[in-house]
């Protein structure tokens, strides 16, 4: 057969991404979509069931012209890819346990492959590996993994991202404000940041705000953020940092999105936010339980704080403190004045813009969904 015969077979092949969290799917999912349709190969995204959702992966995902199936329980879901005979040539697993990877792929009779930032089990029976960046990929291969540095996906979502700029004021110093994808988390945080607005505005009252919201919040929700004063947005993230001086977030995919676009920032975990918080496993089945549930989740992530690690990915990349952590009972006032302190220190902004610049440098940058395309027609081919 001719390289044409060979392109229009390709072309008809089918790859199913699992993806279990918003972060992955709007980070990780959405630029490989994009790249996986522009190359011919017919696309399924199944959602797997996680503590993290939103709710809106469903709606999303189906706005992208691609087969979706899920989430529908872990119970339901493995049930569901044991029947097979939808015609899946390969399978790429982007979150979750690889045990639904292993499922799928068995049914199908495909390959199953894995992007991944870390180890997870199961990774050594995949028929290739990748990640994002060299650190992470001596710490696989150090458990035995073969895995290829191809570049961070989020970095290629950024590009994806639209909207318009949020900012009014070119003088002013701005702060981009990251609320969190949960619905609780982010009623929680309205009044916590509608206070430390307030003070901080008290203190310089050369300051402006950006809430970034989800795309999917209500209008209401919309409503509430704004009369808080809290300029919110539904812009592409990529359009609300071009001209952040800082930011304020919490641990999650966004930290990479700051660390992309080389925007400093105070990543905050609050305890007064502790029971919003999703935990996973046994745990996360005991937190539900009614009133003794709250105060368990709580005493289990009090407890994971002792012990914790660095919480936000250009941390963990870097080894070393590059964003200041903030964990524990704080109050709006003291946090304020954290903030005002590093807005007005143009030194630390210069060295962090300048460290996340050289972390981005190390995973490609941009290009991992079109590098992670080539390599997953080779296996199909």
């Amino acid at each position: 057969m001719g390289q044409g015969g060979r392109g229009e077979r390709i072309a008809m092949r089918r790859v199913c991404l699992l993806v279990n969290g918003p972060g992955e799917l709007w980070g990780w999912a959405r630029p490989l979509v994009r790249e996986l349709s522009n190359c011919g190969f017919a696309v399924t995204v199944w959602l797997l069931s996680c503590p993290f959702a939103t709710g809106l992966e469903e709606l999303l995902a189906g706005s992208w012209n691609v087969e979706v199936v899920g989430p529908s329980g872990a119970f339901r879901e493995f049930w569901e890819m044991r029947r097979g005979r939808r015609g899946i040539d390969l399978v790429l697993q982007l979150g979750g346990d690889l045990f639904f990877g292993r499922t799928l792929a068995r049914a199908e009779g495909s390959l199953l492959a894995c992007y991944t930032y870390g180890y997870k089990p199961g990774l050594s029976r995949c028929a290739a590996a990748w990640t994002a960046f060299e650190g992470m990929a001596e710490g696989l291969r150090k458990k035995g993994i073969r895995a290829e540095p191809i570049g961070d996906l989020v970095a290629d979502a950024l590009m994806v991202d639209d909207g318009i700029s949020p900012w009014s004021s070119k003088e002013s110093k701005k702060i981009a404000l990251f609320p969190g994808s949960r619905p609780a988390i982010r009623k929680r945080a309205l009044s916590y940041l509608g206070e430390v607005v307030k003070i901080l505005k008290e203190l310089d009252d050369g300051v402006e705000f950006a809430a970034l919201l989800s795309p999917f919040c209500t209008r209401e929700e919309m409503e509430m953020w704004f009369e808080a004063g809290l300029n919110p947005t539904t812009s592409g993230t990529r359009q609300v940092l071009a001209d952040a001086d800082m930011a304020l977030t919490q641990p999650g995919t966004n930290t990479l999105e700051l660390l992309h676009m080389a925007v400093p920032a105070l990543v905050v975990v609050p305890f007064a936010f502790l029971r919003d918080i999703p935990v996973s496993g046994v745990k996360g089945w005991a937190s539900g339980l009614p009133v003794i549930g709250g105060m368990f989740k709580e005493f289990v992530l009090r407890m994971a704080a002792k012990h914790r690690g660095y919480l936000s990915w250009p941390n963990r990349i870097a080894g070393h403190e590059v964003l200041p952590e903030v964990v524990g009972v704080v109050k709006p006032q003291a946090l304020a004045q954290l903030i005002f302190e590093r807005l007005s220190d143009r030194e630390w902004q210069l060295s962090c813009r300048e460290e996340l610049r050289r972390i981005s440098a190390e995973s490609a940058s941009q290009g991992a969904s079109a590098r992670l395309c080539a390599r997953l027609k080779e296996l199909i081919s």
